[in-house]
């Protein structure tokens, strides 16, 4: 077993959920052939750099010095959408193995260049964080889609809603043209659809909307999460009513009480689509459906059955045999011995911190060559999903329905 020290850019949300599982995957697999060791972090506020440093590791302020460092192998890309292309295509450059955050990229062009690299660079490991790819539930969905159990699939549905994007959420990088509702939860559905069916849409039409065009400015520079967990309670009619009145203003040049930034993304899509063998489905995907805090799944119907899965309820999978009516809807139990990941014992339930220690735990067996539990999020079908996103953005500009070959 060797060691391999990493370099995680950005110490937000994610980066520091990402140092956790890196720890934890030789306590989860003791057998790991790679044995991850967080060398270091690039930070961008003093909080941040405090919490990297409380740890025991390195952080730094200086991005290109933390993408080059010599004593780190691995680069793990926990940035804004934005920044992912530069420091991907710099990691690449230097001979350093890349696990980046979905999306990829904000374009199309983006994800070409970040592909491009990693194809001259066969030795080192591309991966993109799709994290419920290492859901049990959905490696045990893909294996009977694949095994042909209930026919031919029909119908797919697939959805992404969140409920923490009104009028009193602040202006964030999620809400300008490098985030939105699309990239941000509507490529993890994309990617299901993809991962458990094996095929992406081959024609489209998408309807998009936004609710909230102007935000206020935030007072702070950092996470958007932060202001979301940090807001002053308030009855929501007095909150609409300010921000109508603050809004209205905005858009017609006036004064404000607060400093306002203009939207420029979708806060909701929703995608019509066919697939390769005459098969039809819907994506839909908002932060603006009350009571829906992470709600991510999918409904597929098949010749002679269907599968449906629901973040809400993610260690089970759900089976309905059309062979066999009178059992109706079976709710099965992925998280014990032989579906996917070992858990400490069967019926321990699994949780979104495990899903990160698979997933830091297939990169390892992949860059040693071994056989992955379930294939991990290539650059290449990030690329794919990125093709899709811009086919839907297309659709909605030109209003009509849009075919994948379109998209270079």
């Amino acid at each position: 077993m060797r060691e391999l020290p990493v370099t995680i850019l950005g110490f937000g949300m994610m980066g520091t959920a990402r140092a956790v599982a890196y720890e934890a995957v030789m306590r989860y697999y003791g057998a790991t052939p790679i044995k991850p060791v967080l060398y270091q972090a690039y930070t961008y506020t003093d909080a941040e750099a405090a919490g990297a440093t409380a740890t025991g590791w390195e952080a730094t302020k200086d991005l290109d010095a933390a993408i080059t460092n010599p004593k780190t192998e691995y680069v793990d890309v926990c940035l804004p959408n934005a920044m992912h292309c530069d420091a991907v295509l710099k990691a690449i450059a230097a001979g350093k193995h890349v696990f980046c955050e979905k999306p990829l990229s904000v374009t199309v062009e983006e994800a070409h260049k970040m592909v491009d690299a990693a194809a001259a660079k066969p030795e080192l490991l591309n991966s993109v964080n799709f994290i419920y790819r290492r859901v049990p539930a959905n490696v045990y969905a893909r294996k009977l889609v694949k095994d042909g159990v209930f026919g031919k699939l029909l119908e797919a549905r697939s959805f992404y809603n969140q409920s923490w994007g009104g009028p009193d959420t602040d202006y964030s990088w999620r809400f300008s043209a490098t985030g939105g509702t699309l990239g941000d939860l509507g490529s993890h559905a994309l990617d299901m659809l993809y991962y458990t069916t094996g095929m992406r849409p081959i024609e489209l039409c998408a309807m998009q909307s936004v609710h909230i065009p102007y935000r206020y400015k935030p007072a702070t520079v950092g996470s958007d999460l932060e202001g979301r967990y940090n807001k002053k309670a308030k009855d929501l009619a007095e909150v609409w009513a300010d921000w109508r009145k603050d809004a209205d203003a905005a858009a017609n040049g006036g004064e404000t009480s607060r400093p306002m930034l203009k939207v420029d993304t979708d806060d909701v899509t929703r995608i019509m689509y066919t697939l390769p063998g005459g098969a039809v489905g819907s994506l839909e995907c908002t932060r603006n459906a009350w009571g829906t805090e992470n709600t991510h799944g999918y409904e597929l119907y098949f010749e002679r059955g269907a599968i449906r899965w629901n973040y809400d309820d993610m260690n089970y999978l759900g089976i309905y045999d059309a062979s066999k009516p009178e059992r109706g809807w079976s709710r099965v139990l992925c998280n014990r011995g032989g579906f996917a990941y070992p858990t400490f014992a069967d019926g321990h339930m699994f949780g979104y911190r495990d899903l990160l220690v698979n997933a830091c735990y297939e990169n390892m067996l992949k860059i040693a060559g071994q056989p992955e539990v379930a294939p991990i999020a290539t650059f290449q079908d990030a690329l794919d999903v990125e093709r899709t996103i811009e086919a839907v953005r297309k659709s909605w500009t030109e209003k009509r329905w849009v075919k994948l070959d379109e998209i270079a």
